[in-house]
């Protein structure tokens, strides 16, 4: 781990931001044993969101500020890409209860905007197909939504999603660094997305990434016109 130093203001700020995870832990307890509850109170599960808001927001405009300053740096050539064998069989993929939790580091897409219903059935082939799809999808995130984790076991998720940034967060720097190149304009919506309120939330260091992230945006994608 790199010890900070006042010249380096970035590696004070993952110092913080780790002081402030084991603050966390010590307040709410190891993931484990949260995911082994079978239910969570109400002021409970508010209590527990939010230690995790701000922490969340403040490693996201971390990782942001160090992919933004490798993203400027110049690419190396890229090689011709190598052309594998179609594997045999399908990668299987893992039940959501042992895929290995994560943290979204940029932002959603927007949602598709609102579409008309025609009255009536559909009469158009077009039209036919249309509906079908959609109430597939429909019967598709119905069923997601069932099969859904528990609120225990996703709060531990995030616990656990936290500890694996802040302890190495060189690939997350590197995939929204990559990101940035394709799409320049995520700097400014992880700029200016706000800190969430939480009584755990320390002004002060929120105040000082928030300037270095506004810095980084600005430098980043200057022409904002």
């Amino acid at each position: 781990m790199q010890t900070p130093t006042p010249s380096d203001p970035i590696a004070s700020f993952w110092a913080a931001a780790r002081a402030l995870y084991q603050r966390m832990r010590a307040s709410l307890g190891a993931p484990e044993a949260i995911a082994q509850r079978r239910h969570i109170e109400r002021e409970t599960l508010a209590a527990m969101r939010a230690w995790l808001r701000p922490i969340e927001a403040l490693v996201r405009k971390l990782i942001f500020i160090e992919a933004a300053a490798l993203a400027r740096e110049p690419q190396a050539p890229r090689l011709a890409p190598v052309q594998r064998a179609t594997p045999c069989f399908r990668k299987a993929t893992l039940e959501p209860q042992k895929r290995v939790p994560s943290l979204r580091i940029w932002p959603r897409d927007p949602p598709m905007p609102a579409r008309i219903r025609q009255l009536g059935l559909p009469l158009l082939v077009r039209d036919i197909y249309r509906e079908r799809a959609r109430d597939a999808r429909s019967r598709q995130l119905n069923m997601v939504r069932f099969m859904r984790p528990s609120e225990p076991l996703r709060i531990a998720r995030r616990i656990e999603a936290l500890a694996r940034l802040l302890e190495k967060p060189t690939s997350a720097i590197r995939r929204l660094a990559k990101k940035l190149r394709a799409a320049p304009l995520i700097a400014l919506k992880i700029a200016l997305a706000p800190w969430p309120r939480s009584p755990h939330a320390d002004p002060h260091l929120q105040g000082d990434v928030g300037g270095h992230t506004y810095f980084s945006a600005y430098n980043f994608c200057p022409n904002t016109s």
